[in-house]
């Protein structure tokens, strides 16, 4: 399933998914028995709901469900109609209460997740992503087979904007399943997500993956240079905090050829340095402590102050101080 990230378009708006079926059902209308033939008062009422329905009457249809639920109570048959009347109209709060009441029988499922994926993309076309994301909250406590990957990826954006990482590194993750080519994009997204969670280490392929997908006209290019950088020296610490000075001096040579961020070279080179000294590469250890000082001409900090000293005790002997 290939998804259009960027959402544009020109000419006369298309009708909305839920218009396009109410339109279908006007084609239907014809075929609605005759409200003559109808002696029980409440299939009379479900019927003329339909006919209402059909022709875009839905407050005349509501009414008509809730006249014949008066008369025979929470019938799952009404309860559908009233949420899909209320679906149709675009009252999201309605047609979730009254869908709520079907959601275990599976008989309805499919039909209602038509409905509610149709009242999320009407909503997401408004701006208006509160209302997407209640409407399809139910399709997801059902599966995330229910909502197509272009939802979910508008859920997932959604929720990364609110803060809440956990729900979008879910559903990002979930896309990424369904996309047989993931555009640059979504990879960059998802680094993101793992990133604002702590998880550097796990962001890095993604971000990698961006970089060498994305041009670097990109909007958030930089940014995700930033962030990769960034991720680099993070998870590289990491690995010198857990004796791994190998995967750590991978990351750092990784993260100096990529140069951002440029506040963390100087701390990079040093940690270099450390590293390499730690598995006996005077050498590589040498040249990453004179990049140090190459950063900072003026010669100030202790962090310079450090690499002198390491210098020193690599071309004099470790005894000195």
């Amino acid at each position: 399933m290939n998804m259009n990230l960027a959402e544009s378009g020109s000419g006369a708006r298309p009708p909305s998914p839920l218009r396009r079926r109410l339109r279908a059902l006007t084609a239907c209308a014809a075929l609605v028995v005759p409200l003559v033939a109808c002696e029980d008062p409440a299939d009379r009422s479900v019927l003329l709901g339909d006919r209402l329905l059909a022709v875009g009457e839905m407050d005349a249809a509501i009414a008509e469900y809730k006249l014949a639920q008066r008369q025979h109570g929470d019938a799952e048959e009404i309860m559908l109609r009233l949420g899909h009347a209320y679906a149709v109209r675009g009252d999201v709060d309605e047609a979730l209460a009254h869908y709520e009441a079907l959601a275990e029988n599976e008989r309805y499922r499919h039909q209602i997740a038509a409905d509610l994926v149709a009242l999320a993309t009407d909503a997401r076309e408004r701006g208006a992503s509160e209302n997407m994301a209640r409407s399809v909250q139910p399709l997801l406590e059902w599966g995330l087979g229910y909502v197509p990957a272009d939802l979910l990826l508008s859920l997932a954006r959604h929720h990364a904007r609110d803060g809440d990482h956990t729900r979008a590194l879910s559903l990002y993750l979930a896309v990424l399943g369904e996309e047989d080519e993931p555009g640059p994009a979504l990879f960059y997204e998802t680094g993101r997500a793992y990133s604002s969670l702590g998880g550097c280490d796990r962001a890095l392929p993604y971000f990698e993956q961006y970089v060498g997908m994305a041009s670097r006209r990109a909007a958030e290019y930089d940014a995700a240079r930033f962030h990769y950088g960034n991720c680099l020296f993070v998870s590289a610490d990491e690995d010198r905090a857990s004796g791994r000075p190998a995967s750590a001096i991978q990351k750092l040579e990784a993260m100096v050829a990529l140069g951002v961020p440029r506040t963390l070279l100087a701390d990079a080179h040093f940690l270099r340095g450390e590293m390499y000294l730690s598995i006996g590469n005077n050498e590589s250890a040498l040249e990453a402590y004179q990049r140090v000082l190459d950063l900072n001409p003026s010669r100030t900090g202790a962090m310079v102050r450090e690499a002198e000293q390491r210098i020193r005790q690599i071309r004099f002997g470790f005894e000195s101080g």
